[in-house]
């Protein structure tokens, strides 16, 4: 057991020229002895001042020792030394002992005109455990209060990746940092020209020399990242005095982190080499129940990135409780992207064939061509007999317009039939009862003509005419719909009739020239007749939305028109039968006899002194002096022909056309009929023209 001392008692001992270890209790009482040393006139010498300002690697105890020999020596007088406690807290215990040896040779020399504070917790007692260390009072325990510090923690790392600011940049300054007495608490010692990790320092000293671990004990960068976008990062973080993720939001872009933009952004970013750092930015900040944190939390490389966000992220989300909530999150990000997803939706659309209306509808929403023809695939397939199931609302407003039953055609029979036509179009079938109605159905006399209504509205300068060629009336809801979705006025609209044989060149369309829009619009026409691309065997569903999107250049001209006038009058020219040729393709038409060559497959001249059969309907045509026998229902003439869509006939769909006229002025009321003569009821008769 040692003997220990008070101060008080310790006091009258203190004064002395021999070499002796002075051991105390804690840091008060050590402060109290150096206090009453220096009233005494003793020189206090620190370990720190044995240690160069500018060496990269802590001095081991016996250089430190001689060192500390050398200034002892050069003072002259009684010499108290402290700090040897801090010095030690950087010591593995293999170096503590060698201190604890070279500590004990100078005691036992006796040579020394010094005293050494150190504190009982580094004290090692069995270096001295002779007696005559206590006896001569070679070594002195000092006892005081009960002391309870934690031991001191140490970081050292190169100044190429940490500021040295508020942070000692040598061992000498962190010495003097660590104080006199016991140390405690956490330091980080910043060096210049620190390349190696030093041997023989305590385990509670960790050298830094890994980028990684310097960026997740500094930085907070605990993401595995590529090596050299961490040390860019890192080093960019260091000289901006920024934290890593204020970084990265400045470069990203704030506006850009967020959950529409991010995407788009990060495709920009491709090239960039902190392209995976700010992967961990989006994921550090982005809402985690969104569908982009989905996708980051995948295993994302900038190959896979957009294949991941547009397909396989969707398509192992079909069935999760929030699909409803993440899809409209994923069609807003890709429609910032323009067209280049568009493979990846085609991929998509692909890999979902077998799944169910109800698990995909929510993910076909980015207003894609390739959505829109999977959607009217899918709702071919459907009922239609109550129009477009509800499930398919607001994915694909103009099919939804297509389909309405919002607008009438001012007569029940007429809005019945082109209600069903546009449903048997939809979905690539026709009955034989539609058959037979097309056939029955005939245009009541007196009936509107457009031609009639053009000459009413012709005289008016402020009126432009806008020409859609083939737009026949069964788009008449598409036009009214739309115009009402966006909000445009409309004055008048109407179903008109127009010349027979319904074909162009028997309806040229007579109107102020310079008040004709041009080019007039001619690919709802050439759509009918060669598909939606005229070298490809294109689907049904394909050429069903090209035409519908040939509405939305429709409106777009419609609204340029109306910048330089008050009115555009939008019409047509014919319409055309999509289920003349359905029923063709299924062997519900005949072909009608003729004696010799007709001239078309839906129209003929009158032969001479022939009796008009009841498949034909007469016309005359003044102009030229002739009568047409042209083709009721769908049935046709022995002649090549109407693959696709057919008109020149006198199906309803081929000769009644959308009179249509749009205002620049606001109007309060439902549009109405243009010409009052229209009749309320088809009758179903024959002809004795």
């Amino acid at each position: 057991m040692n003997k220990t001392y008070t101060l008080n008692e310790y006091y009258p001992y203190a004064y002395s020229t021999t070499t002796r270890v002075e051991v105390y209790s804690d840091n008060i009482t050590a402060a109290n002895l150096l206090s009453h040393h220096k009233q005494k006139d003793v020189v206090e010498v620190s370990v720190w001042e044995c240690i160069g300002a500018d060496t990269p690697y802590l001095p081991m105890p016996n250089t430190v020792m001689n060192i500390l020999d050398k200034k002892i020596r050069a003072i002259n007088k009684r010499v108290i030394v402290t700090g040897i406690d801090a010095y030690l807290s950087l010591l593995s215990e293999q170096n503590i002992k060698a201190f604890m040896v070279a500590l004990q040779s100078r005691i036992d020399d006796g040579k020394l005109n010094t005293a050494y504070m150190i504190s009982n917790t580094r004290f090692d007692s069995a270096k001295f455990s002779n007696p005559k260390f206590e006896n001569s009072l070679l070594v002195v325990h000092i006892s005081g209060n009960v002391q309870y510090l934690s031991q001191p923690t140490f970081k050292v790392v190169s100044d190429k990746w940490v500021r040295s600011e508020n942070n000692p940049s040598s061992w000498n300054a962190l010495l003097k940092m660590l104080g006199k007495y016991e140390p405690t608490g956490s330091y980080t010692l910043v060096l210049s020209n620190y390349t190696n990790k030093q041997a023989g320092l305590s385990d509670g000293v960790t050298q830094l020399f890994y980028i990684a671990e310097i960026a997740d004990q500094y930085y907070g960068i605990s993401v595995d990242l590529p090596k050299n976008a961490v040390e860019i990062l890192v080093e960019i973080c260091k000289e901006k005095n920024h934290s890593p993720l204020e970084y990265l939001k400045a470069q990203f872009g704030e506006n850009n982190a967020n959950t529409r933009l991010a995407l788009k952004r990060l495709l920009e970013l491709q090239n960039d080499e902190l392209w995976s750092a700010y992967i961990w930015f989006l994921q550090k900040t982005i809402d985690g129940s969104s569908y982009l944190s989905k996708v980051l939390a995948a295993d994302l490389n900038k190959d896979n990135m957009l294949r991941k966000y547009v397909s396989e992220t969707a398509i192992n989300l079909l069935n999760d409780p929030n699909a409803a909530y993440y899809a409209p999150e994923r069609a807003e990000a890709i429609k910032e992207l323009g067209t280049i997803a568009g493979s990846l939706i085609v991929e998509f659309t692909d890999k979902i064939k077998e799944k169910s209306n109800e698990d995909v509808a929510f993910w076909l929403n980015c207003r894609t061509m390739t959505e829109r023809v999977e959607i009217i695939h899918r709702v071919s397939k459907t009922d239609l007999t109550i129009g477009l199931p509800p499930l398919w609302n607001g994915l694909y407003p103009l099919l939804e317009d297509y389909l309405s039953d919002k607008y009438n055609f001012n007569s029940e029979n007429l809005t019945a039939y082109f209600r069903d036509y546009r449903r048997f179009k939809v979905a690539n079938i026709v009955t034989e009862a539609f058959v037979k109605q097309a056939f029955d159905s005939v245009l009541p006399t007196p009936f509107a003509s457009r031609d009639s209504v053009l000459q009413e509205l012709s005289s008016d300068n402020g009126s432009a005419l806008l020409i859609v060629d083939g737009m026949g009336a069964e788009y008449y809801p598409l036009i009214l719909a739309m115009a009402k979705r966006r909000g445009m006025n409309i004055e008048y609209a109407a179903i008109a009739a127009v010349k027979l044989p319904s074909s162009t060149k028997f309806n040229n369309l007579h109107w102020d020239v310079s008040r004709i829009l041009k080019p007039e619009i001619h690919e709802v026409d050439n759509i009918s007749h060669n598909g939606a691309a005229k070298y490809e065997n294109c689907s049904f569903e394909r050429n069903i939305a090209a035409t519908l999107e040939v509405f939305e250049t429709i409106f777009n001209r419609i609204a340029n028109g109306l910048t330089s006038y008050e009115r555009i009058v939008v019409t047509a020219d014919h319409g055309s039968s999509r289920l003349a040729a359905i029923a063709h393709n299924n062997g519900l038409d005949k072909t009608l006899s003729w004696n010799g060559d007709p001239q078309d497959w839906r129209y003929s001249i009158a032969p001479p002194n022939t009796e008009r059969p009841l498949e034909f309907e007469a016309y005359y045509d003044a102009e030229r002096n002739t009568t047409y026998w042209v083709v009721r229902g769908y049935n046709r003439l022995p002649k090549q022909g109407g693959k696709m869509s057919v008109h020149g006939g006198a199906t309803l769909e081929e000769r009644l056309v959308p009179v249509v006229v749009f205002s620049k002025m606001k109007t309060e009321i439902e549009p109405m009929p243009l010409n009052k003569k229209i009749v309320e009821q088809l009758i179903e008769k024959d002809l004795d023209i």
